[in-house]
């Protein structure tokens, strides 16, 4: 059950992201700049359609993190770049050529390995006071760190880095949610975890519609999706006591998945396909529409 949550989470992230994606890269150079974005955003009604959408993917994350754990559900997140394959090829009439094959086969095999070999349980939901200041400046620390050197990059390299620090935020809201999981519904308003499980949200939220206008989908769903599992991971291995499998072997083939997921996941976010679909549109003048300024009298 926690996987097909996982997977309808991923889902329903993939289709959002789509209808928001088109409408952000029809955005002029003035509307894309701080939050005159969200501004511009605002006034698409395909824009608010994505954001409906993608409501839906920490819905589906919640109830999956009810019956799992962040090991079990937060890896399912690479399944995100299946889908949105998928979308490509519905609605641009493309067939995936060899490179999307292989992404795509690297991220089904090594999910598997991974998810098969850990057989992850244990659910614990809370953490000591210690452990979430310690996840809470660790997550602000990376994500200042993200952010700062992508103010001083250009084009491919600043949209990953900004997906990184929309990933960060992702994972450490998927740990905020793990906590707010775990209590009764009638409690969840009283949860102190809920505070940084929507300041996170809000913040990943912002740093992905930049990351989407720094540069085209491949760069930053590249990050996003190899950042947020890998996080995750290792959030609820060291601070939720997630029980993996930690023989010699298994820990041999649970790292072996996890790298032909990541590396199977990077190939296809960055393959022709899906960086051709991403690539904003650069609007240019026709003669027509050239206009040249008259000469004035001196």
């Amino acid at each position: 059950m926690p996987y097909f949550l996982a997977l309808c989470a991923a889902f329903t992230a993939a289709l959002g992201a789509a209808f928001q994606d088109r409408e952000i890269d029809t955005f002029s150079d003035a509307e894309s700049k701080g939050f005159r974005l969200l501004l511009a955003a605002v006034r698409r009604p395909m824009w608010w359609l994505g954001l409906v959408v993608l409501v839906g993917a920490p819905v589906f994350q919640y109830l999956a993190l009810r019956v799992g754990n962040l090991t079990q559900v937060q890896p399912v997140v690479t399944t995100e770049l299946l889908f949105i394959l998928a979308i490509i090829v519905i609605t641009h009439k493309q067939h995936p050529g060899r490179l999307e094959w292989l992404g795509a086969a690297g991220i089904v095999a090594g999910l598997v390995i991974f998810l098969v070999t850990a057989d992850s349980m244990g659910t614990q939901t809370t953490i000591s006071q210690s452990w979430a200041i310690v996840i809470t400046l660790c997550a602000i620390a990376l994500v200042g760190g993200f952010w700062g050197f992508a103010h001083f990059s250009k084009a491919w390299m600043r949209a990953a880095l900004l997906g990184a620090a929309a990933a960060t935020c992702f994972a450490y809201q998927a740990a905020m949610t793990q906590i707010v999981a775990g209590v009764p519904i009638t409690s969840i308003l009283t949860q102190p975890a809920l505070v940084g499980l929507a300041l996170a949200g809000i913040s990943g939220f912002l740093f992905f519609e930049h990351a989407l206008r720094a540069g085209h989908i491949a760069a930053s769903r590249a990050s996003m999706v190899v950042v947020d599992p890998l996080l995750s991971v290792a959030i609820g291995v060291v601070v939720f006591n997630d029980k993996i499998n930690h023989g010699p072997v298994a820990i041999t083939l649970e790292v072996l998945g996890l790298a032909v997921m990541c590396l199977g996941a990077w190939r296809l976010a960055t393959s022709p396909m899906i960086a051709a679909a991403g690539a904003p549109v650069v609007e240019q003048a026709t003669p027509a529409e050239t206009t040249v300024p008259e000469a004035t009298g001196g």
